[in-house]
C-alpha cells in the first residue's frame, strides 16, 4: 500500500509553551515491535542538532517502560506526558486490547488533533459522512476509530506496509518518517530534512547510475532484437544475455547486503541466470559459494521466528512465530509438516520439547499454553496466573514441567501435565527464563539482573548476579548445569560465562560486536555447545557468532545473511551445525566448524599429512601422515577401506590402483603390496631392487606394477603372482626419479636428474636413446605417449617416437623455473606453473606458447591441472613467505579468471588435481592438510542444496521474465506454490 498524502495537521500556536516530557508516544503491539522500533530510531535521528543525543524525545514501553503490577497507570502517565500520540495500525493492532485502550484514552484526554497514524499493513478507509474510518471496509480501524464523529476530519498517516525491515537509513522509509516528525518539529518538511541532503544526493546519483545500467542493458536488448527481427533466434539469445547479467547483478548485491531480498531469492536468480546464458558466469556461483559458505540451507517462513531448535536426534528441525509449527528435515531442508495454532491474541514467547512433538506459548493474555505440534490441539487448559501479558517460557527437558515470566514481575512454575501451578509465584523475574539440563534449576532475569531458583521448593540459590553493562536480553545453561552465559547491553552487547558454584565470572566478557550500522547491540539469543567448549550468539544486527567458551575469544568472524535480529540460535545435537532464526523470518542452519574455508579438510586438522600419490585416472589418493597411509575416492571425499600402518621410514614411494583396492610402497630394496579394505600388508615384501625404491606406478588395467630406485634400474612386477616381468630395465646413470605408464599402457616413462626414457610396456626394449634434458623439475607425458614435455630453467617439447627434442623455450630469467606440467585431457595444449607467478598455455604439436601468460596469482605456481573435460586450468601457489596459498581456476579457453581465490591452506599448494567426474578438486598444502573442493561441475548443486524448493512461477515471471520459460533451476527440489510467490 502507498502512504496517504494527507495534509499533516497543524501545531495549535496556545500549546507552544506546555511543558511535556515526551514529544510522541508510540501505541503498538509487540508484533509490530520493528515497526515501532524503527519509527523510533528514525525520529531520534532526523534533525537531530550537534550535541543532542536524540531530535525527539519518543516513548516506547520497551525501552522506557519498565515491569509493574500497576502497568496501565504507567502506560496513561506517560500518554500524559506527550505532546503527540503515533499509532501503529495492522490487523495485529486491531486484536491487541491495549492499543484501542490507548487511543481511547487519548482521544477522551486530548481529542483527535495530535493523533497520527502509520499502517504496517492492512487497509485503512475513511467515511467522509460519518467523520470516522469505515469499520466494514478497513481491516486495521481500531473499535475507537470507528465510532460516528469520533474524528472531525481524516486523520494524517503514512503506510510503511511496504517498508519492511523499516530501516531509517532506507531512503523511502526516512522520508515517511519525516512527514511525521514535521508537525512535531513544528517546521516545515524541506526544512527539517536539510540535513540529509548530502545522503539523499548520494542515494540519487547511486539510483541513476543503477537504473542507467538497467535501462542500457535494456537498450541494448531491445536493439539487438528490432535489428533481428528475422533472426528471432539471435534476439532471443540476445535477451537472455541480458536478463542473466541483470540476474548476477541483481543476485550479488543481495548477498552483499545492498539490495533487499535474501539469500534464497538471490541463489535462485544466480542458477536461473546459469540456466539462461548461454556463456554463465560461473565465477559468479564461486563467488556465491564463498560468500554463504557457513549457510548449509535457508527455509523460509512468513512471520519472525521467534523459536527454532534441533530434535533431540538431530534428524528434524522445528520453528515457530507462534501462530504456525513448521518442521523440516534436517538433512534435506524438506518441510515435513506446518501446523496452525489458534490462539488468539498475540504470542510473545514459545518454547519446543526436545522431541519437537509439544510446543508452549505464552501471550499477551496473561496465560500459558501447550500444544500438540502434529495437530495444533492445545493438550492443557490455558494456565492462568500471570495477571499481564508473559515476556518468556521453557519447558523442563523431560517435557513435564513449564516455567513462565510475566509483565506482573512474577516467574511462575507449571506441571505441564496436570496444566496446575508448582507453588507460589515467584517475585523478582519478569524477562527471560531458562532451565538447566537436569531440569532441578530455573534462571530468571530482570533488568540487570539474573537470579538462580530451584525448581521444586521456589528458594534462590545465592543472590543475584548483578554488573551488567546494559538490560539482560538472553541466558542460557551450559550443559553441566555449573555456568550460564548471559547477553546483555544495548549501546555495546556483551556476552558473559558466569559459574554457579561460585556466582563469579568466568573469564573476560566477550565484546566487540562490530554492528552493522544502524543497529543497537543487543543480544537476543545464547546457546551452549553440547560439550559446552563454544558459545552461539545471535544478535540485533542479524549476525550469528561463536566464542571459544574458555578463553571467550570469538572463534571465527561473523557468520552474516539474516536480514533482521536474530531472535534464537541452538546447536545440533553432534555439535556440527547451528540453526537460527531471525525476525526476517528465515531459519537458517550453518556449519559449526571454524574452518571458514568451502575446501573441507578429508582429515582431521589435529592429523597432518600430504598427497602421497594418485591413481592413474586421479580418481583415488593416498595421504601419508607419517607411516600411516589412507586411499579417499575424490568424488566421494570418502575414505577407502582401513589405514595402512607402516613403518615411516621404510615407505620411500606410494601409488594407488585404478580401482583402489591395493596400494603399493616403494622402500629399501623392495615394493609391498596392501589391501585398501583390512589394511594389511599382503605377503611379505618383495625383493630385487639394491637400495632405496624412489618411484611406484600401477598400469590402467591395474595389471603391472613398475618400480624404479637409487640402483638406476627399473623393474617390472606382476601385483597378482607377485613376481617380476622380464629383467629389469637398465640404462639410467642416476637414481630413478619418477616412473609411469602411458595412458593406453604400451609406453613406460622413466626419468633421472638429466635423462628421460622410453621403454616398450609388453617387451621392456628401450625406445630410441635417452633424451638429455639437464636438470628437471617437472615432466608429463601425453596421454598417447607420444610427447613429452619437461620443465627446468624452460620448457622442453620431445618427440616420444624420436626421442628428438622439437623445441625449446629458454628462460627469460633466473625466477622463470617451470615447477609443473600438465597436458589437456586431449593431449593438444599444456599448462605449466613457473615461479615467476604466472601460467603458460602450450601448443602440445608445435611447442609454441598459446597467448600471454595467465597472470593472476601472488606467489609461485606451484601445481596445475586439467579438469577431464578439459575446459577449466586449477592452480594452487605459494612460497617461503605464504603470501598467496590459495587455489585458482581460469577458463582454459580464455585464461581468464573463474570467481575469486579460493583460500584456506597456510602453506604451498604442492600438489592437485581433478576428480574423474569433474565434480571436486584434491589439493595438499605445505602445511600438510589434505583439502577437498567443489569444482565447477558441482556448484550448482552445491547451491540448490541451500534451498528449500524452486521459485514459483509466478515468482519466475516477478523476479527473472515473464518472456522466459519457467525453468525448476534445481531438479531435485520441489517446486513452491504459486500463492507463496512475491
Amino acid at each position: 500500500m502507498c502512504a496517504r498524502t494527507a495534509e499533516a495537521p497543524e501545531l495549535p500556536p496556545w500549546e507552544h509553551g506546555k511543558p511535556f516530557d515526551y514529544d510522541a508516544f508510540i501505541s503498538y503491539t509487540h508484533r509490530d515491535r520493528p515497526v515501532a522500533a524503527g519509527i523510533q530510531k528514525a525520529m531520534h535521528r532526523i534533525g537531530r542538532r550537534v550535541g543532542r543525543l536524540h531530535a525527539l524525545r519518543v516513548f516506547r514501553d520497551a525501552t522506557d517502560l519498565t515491569a509493574s503490577p500497576d502497568l496501565w497507570a504507567k502506560v496513561t502517565n506517560a500518554m500524559d506526558r506527550a505532546r503527540y500520540l503515533i499509532v501503529v495500525l495492522s490487523p495485529h493492532a486491531v486484536t491487541s486490547g491495549w492499543v484501542n485502550k490507548e487511543v481511547a484514552h487519548w482521544l477522551r484526554k486530548r481529542g483527535p488533533d495530535r493523533l497520527l497514524f502509520v499502517v504496517a499493513g492492512g487497509r485503512l478507509v475513511w467515511d467522509e459522512a460519518a467523520g470516522r474510518f469505515d469499520p466494514d471496509r478497513s481491516d486495521v480501524a481500531l473499535p475507537a476509530l470507528t465510532e460516528p464523529g469520533v474524528l472531525v476530519a481524516e486523520p494524517f498517516y503514512v503506510d510503511v506496509s511496504d517498508d519492511a525491515p523499516w530501516d531509517p537509513s532506507a531512503p523511502m522509509f526516512r522520508e515517511k518518517v519525516t512527514d511525521l516528525a514535521a508537525p512535531i518539529h513544528g517546521k516545515p518538511k524541506y526544512e527539517l530534512a536539510s540535513d540529509d541532503v548530502r545522503e539523499q544526493r548520494r542515494f540519487r546519483r547511486l539510483r541513476r547510475a543503477v537504473l542507467g545500467g538497467l535501462i542500457l542493458l535494456t537498450i541494448c536488448a531491445v536493439a539487438a532484437a528490432v535489428l533481428a527481427l528475422v533472426q528471432r533466434q539471435e534476439a532471443v539469445h540476445q535477451r537472455n544475455e541480458a536478463v542473466a547479467q541483470r540476474l548476477v547483478v541483481e543476485a550479488q548485491s543481495m548477498l552483499a547486503g545492498t539490495r533487499p531480498g535474501g539469500d534464497v531469492r538471490a541463489i535462485q536468480k544466480l542458477l536461473a541466470a546459469h540456466e539462461i546464458a548461454s556463456k554463465p558466469d560461473e565465477g559468479a556461483l564461486l563467488d556465491a559459494l564463498i560468500a554463504r559458505r557457513d549457510e548449509v540451507t535457508v527455509l523460509e517462513g512468513t512471520a519472525p521466528v521467534r523459536e527454532a531448535r534441533f530434535s533431540s536426534d538431530g534428524q528434524r528441525i522445528a520453528a515457530s512465530d507462534g501462530h504456525t509449527v513448521q518442521i523440516w528435515n534436517a538433512n534435506n531442508g524438506q518441510l515435513l509438516s506446518r501446523t496452525v495454532i489458534e490462539q488468539e491474541g498475540e504470542v510473545d514467547a514459545v518454547a519446543f520439547s526436545a522431541d519437537l512433538r509439544r510446543i508452549t506459548s505464552g501471550g499477551d493474555d496473561g496465560t500459558v499454553r501447550l500444544w500438540d505440534t502434529t495437530t495444533g490441539q492445545p493438550i492443557t487448559p490455558p494456565l492462568i496466573g500471570h495477571e499481564h501479558q508473559v515476556y518468556d517460557v521453557a519447558l523442563s527437558p523431560d517435557g513435564q514441567r513449564i516455567v513462565s515470566s510475566g509483565w506482573d514481575s512474577t516467574v511462575r512454575r507449571w506441571d505441564a501435565v496436570t496444566g496446575q501451578p508448582i507453588g507460589p509465584p515467584l517475585t523478582g523475574g519478569s524477562q527471560n527464563v531458562a532451565f538447566s539440563p537436569n531440569g532441578q534449576w530455573i534462571v530468571s532475569t530482570t533488568g540487570n539482573a539474573v537470579q538462580v531458583w530451584d525448581m521444586n521448593t521456589g528458594e534462590r540459590i545465592g543472590e543475584p548476579i548483578t554488573g551488567f553493562e546494559g538490560p539482560v536480553e538472553s541466558v542460557a545453561f551450559s550443559p553441566d548445569g555449573h555456568r550460564i552465559v548471559v547477553g546483555s547491553g544495548r549501546i555495546e552487547g556483551t556476552v558473559q560465562i558466569w559459574d554457579l558454584d561460585t556466582h563469579q565470572p568466568v573469564g573476560q566478557p566477550m565484546t566487540g560486536l562490530d554492528t552493522k550500522p544502524g543497529y543497537e547491540d543487543e543480544v537476543w539469543s545464547l546457546a551452549f555447545s553440547p560439550d559446552g567448549q563454544r558459545i552461539v550468539s545471535g544478535d540485533q544486527d542479524g549476525t550469528v557468532r561463536l566464542w571459544d567458551a574458555t578463553t571467550t575469544q570469538p572463534i571465527r568472524e561473523p557468520i552474516t545473511g539474516h536480514e533482521g535480529a536474530v531472535s534464537s540460535v541452538g546447536f545440533s545435537p553432534d555439535g556440527r551445525s547451528l540453526v537460527s532464526g531471525g525476525q526476517d523470518g528465515t531459519v537458517r542452519v550453518w556449519h559449526a566448524d571454524p574452518d571458514t574455508s568451502i575446501g573441507r579438510p578429508v582429515i582431521k586438522p589435529s592429523e597432518r599429512a600430504e598427497i602421497a600419490a594418485f591413481s592413474a585416472d586421479r580418481r583415488y589418493i593416498v595421504t601419508r601422515s607419517g607411516g600411516i597411509m589412507q586411499v579417499w575416492d575424490t568424488n566421494t571425499g570418502q575414505p577407502i577401506g582401513q589405514r595402512l600402518i607402516g613403518n615411516p621410514e621404510a615407505v620411500k614411494a606410494v601409488a594407488s590402483s585404478p580401482d583402489g583396492q591395493q596400494v603399493v610402497t616403494g622402500g629399501e630394496g623392495s615394493i609391498r603390496l596392501w589391501r585398501t579394505d583390512t589394511g594389511q600388508s599382503i605377503g611379505d615384501a618383495i625383493t630385487g631392487h639394491e637400495g632405496p625404491v624412489r618411484a611406484v606406478a600401477f598400469s590402467q588395467d591395474g595389471q603391472r606394477i613398475v618400480a624404479g630406485g637409487n640402483d638406476g634400474t627399473v623393474r617390472l612386477w606382476d601385483p597378482t603372482t607377485r613376481r617380476t616381468i622380464g629383467a629389469p630395465l637398465t640404462g639410467h646413470r642416476n637414481a630413478v626419479k619418477t616412473v609411469t605408464f602411458s595412458s593406453d599402457g604400451h609406453r613406460i616413462m622413466t626419468s633421472d636428474s638429466d635423462d628421460i626414457r622410453l621403454w616398450d610396456a609388453a617387451t621392456g626394449e628401450p625406445i630410441g636413446e635417452p633424451m638429455t634434458t639437464g636438470p628437471v623439475q617437472a615432466i608429463a607425458m601425453s596421454p598417447d605417449g607420444t610427447r613429452i614435455v619437461a620443465g627446468g630453467d624452460g620448457v622442453q617439447f620431445l618427440d616420444g617416437g624420436t626421442n628428438q627434442r622439437l623445441s625449446w623455450s629458454p628462460p627469460t630469467g633466473t625466477s622463470d623455473t617451470v615447477h609443473r606440467l600438465a597436458f589437456s585431457p586431449d593431449g593438444k595444449r599444456i599448462v605449466s606453473g613457473s615461479h615467476d607467478k604466472t601460467l603458460q598455455l602450450w601448443n602440445a604439436d608445435t611447442g609454441e606458447p598459446i597467448g600471454q601468460p595467465i597472470a593472476g596469482h601472488e606467489d609461485a605456481v606451484w601445481s596445475v591441472a586439467f579438469s577431464p573435460d578439459g575446459r577449466y586450468i586449477v592452480s594452487g601457489s605459494g612460497s617461503s613467505y605464504y603470501s598467496d596459498t590459495t587455489v585458482r581456476l581460469w577458463d582454459a579457453a580464455t585464461g581468464q579468471a573463474i570467481g575469486q581465490p579460493m583460500t584456506g591452506h597456510r602453506g604451498t599448494v604442492q600438489n592437485l588435481a581433478f576428480s574423474p567426474d569433474g565434480r571436486h578438486i584434491v589439493s595438499d598444502g605445505g602445511e600438510r592438510t589434505v583439502r577437498l573442493w567443489p569444482a565447477p561441475a558441482a556448484w550448482k548443486d552445491e547451491l540448490c542444496a541451500k534451498l528449500p524448493e524452486n521459485m514459483s512461477r509466478s515468482q519466475w515471471d516477478a523476479w527473472i521474465s515473464p518472456d522466459i520459460d519457467y525453468v525448476a533451476v534445481c531438479p531435485g527440489l520441489p517446486t513452491a506454490a504459486d500463492d507463496a510467490a512475491h
